[in-house]
């Protein structure tokens, strides 16, 4: 997926390679060396958190980045300075690869999302006040690498997307998001379900004295499968859901994506341990 990815964004005469998107490229590369590492040696959370924020700050540093994102309440905040932005980009980077990496508990789940998001990302680049052929030739790109794999990963799945596949999912829709103009409401809305679910896992591990980097079966995708649903549905209705979300953040503002974010957030995290501790 990766070295598809660079070969055809690089060969692609359509698109100039700017600085952002030689980021993008070698932050993939990256992840290609660092992910068979972990695959292969098993490294503890520590050293993974070291080589995503080392992605992170390489992408921050060729830019992929935005100096302003919008206010939901009208104007501009302001990111100028570099002690706010590396740090707030860097926490973002880190949430978007952790959230897609753990999401990839069974067959076809990390990748299936990350295909929704990246037509998301497709689609929002057609609209008129948008209006960004790149980020279109790019998700296109990177869609069309994923739907490959996507074909050998649907359960059952004959390969896997280990490491390197996993944090790239995370790696590319967080670098779009920024790269298209700071659209990162737009894709935090369609990317909630695994995000809501990090969040959630990391609460209730540190809640219960445990490392929040530790393995368990607190994820909704294994909670799915103890309720009965196979691995397909399991796939078909997290897919259908941000789907129907995804759909809804390109037709609603600023003000209305973050009250959806909000609700769909404080429901979800206060109906899910509550449902959960029923079932267990």
């Amino acid at each position: 997926m990766i070295l598809t990815f660079v070969l055809v964004v690089l060969l692609n005469k359509d698109l100039v390679i700017t600085r952002q998107i030689a980021g993008i490229l070698f932050g993939g590369i990256l992840i290609l060396f660092f992910g068979p590492w972990d695959d292969l040696k098993n490294l503890n959370w520590k050293w993974q958190l070291i080589f995503q924020i080392v992605i992170a700050l390489f992408a921050i540093s060729f830019g992929v980045r935005s100096e302003y994102i919008a206010n939901p309440m009208g104007g501009m905040i302001n990111l100028q300075n570099p002690a706010i932005y590396v740090i707030i980009y860097t926490i973002y980077f880190i949430i978007f690869i952790n959230s897609l990496n753990w999401l990839d508990g069974i067959d076809g789940l990390s990748g299936g999302v990350t295909l929704v998001a990246l037509v998301t990302i497709f689609s929002l680049s057609f609209l008129p006040h948008v209006n960004q052929p790149a980020v279109a030739i790019l998700t296109a790109v990177a869609g069309g690498s994923i739907l490959g794999f996507f074909v050998f990963n649907w359960h059952p799945a004959r390969i896997i997307a280990g490491t390197s596949g996993a944090w790239f999912f995370g790696f590319l829709l967080a670098s779009f998001s920024i790269f298209a103009g700071a659209k990162i409401a737009t894709v935090m809305m369609v990317t909630l379900i695994p995000v809501l679910d990090l969040i959630r896992v990391v609460f209730e591990r540190w809640q219960n004295g445990k490392s929040i980097f530790s393995r368990d079966d607190r994820h909704l995708h294994y909670f799915l499968q103890k309720r009965g649903l196979s691995e397909r549905k399991i796939v078909l209705l997290v897919c259908s859901s941000t789907l129907i979300v995804g759909i809804l953040a390109l037709s609603l503002n600023s003000v209305g994506k973050l009250v959806s974010i909000i609700a769909v957030a404080l429901v979800y995290l206060m109906i899910f341990p509550k449902w959960g501790k029923r079932q267990l």
